[in-house]
C-alpha cells in the first residue's frame, strides 16, 4: 500500500512539473552560438523594433544574415556552420509554421541604421522569436 501512495505520488508530481513551458530547440541554438562566436570586426543587418506585420520578414532577414556570419565569422568550422544551419532551418521552420509572406515591401533588411555587432545580432533574434511565439498565442 505504501508503494501505491508513492508511485501516486510521483506521477502526480511529475505529471505536475511536465506541464511547464520548455525549452524550445530554437532557444538553445541561439544561446550556444551566442557563447561560442566571437566575430568583433564584423557587422550584421538585424531589424529592431519592428511591427507586428514584419517579425516574420525581419526573421527572414536574419536567416540570411546567419550565412554571413558562416562566411565572416568562422574560418571553416564545420561543427559551427553545423549549428548555424541549425538554428536558420529551426527559424525557418518556426516562419513556415504561420502562413505569413516573408516578402513584405515595409519591411526594410539591409539598411545602414540596422548595422549591429554579432552579440546584438544574436540577442535580436532571440528577441524576435520570442515576439513571434507572442503573437501566435
Amino acid at each position: 500500500m505504501d508503494c501505491l501512495y508513492r508511485i501516486s505520488f510521483l506521477t502526480l508530481f511529475l505529471a505536475g512539473c511536465l506541464q511547464g513551458n520548455p525549452i524550445s530547440i530554437l532557444q538553445v541554438e541561439i544561446d550556444y552560438l551566442e557563447e561560442s562566436i566571437t566575430c568583433p570586426d564584423s557587422v550584421f543587418y538585424t531589424p529592431t523594433d519592428v511591427e507586428d506585420s514584419c517579425i516574420v520578414a525581419a526573421l527572414a532577414c536574419s536567416i540570411k544574415e546567419l550565412d554571413t556570419v558562416k562566411v565572416e565569422c568562422l574560418d571553416n568550422a564545420i561543427n559551427m556552420q553545423h549549428h548555424i544551419s541549425m538554428t536558420a532551418t529551426a527559424l525557418q521552420k518556426t516562419i513556415d509554421k504561420e502562413n505569413s509572406t516573408t516578402d513584405t515591401t515595409e519591411c526594410i533588411c539591409e539598411d545602414k541604421r540596422l548595422e549591429k555587432s554579432f552579440k546584438d545580432f544574436i540577442q535580436n533574434i532571440r528577441h524576435l522569436t520570442q515576439a513571434h511565439a507572442a503573437k501566435r498565442r
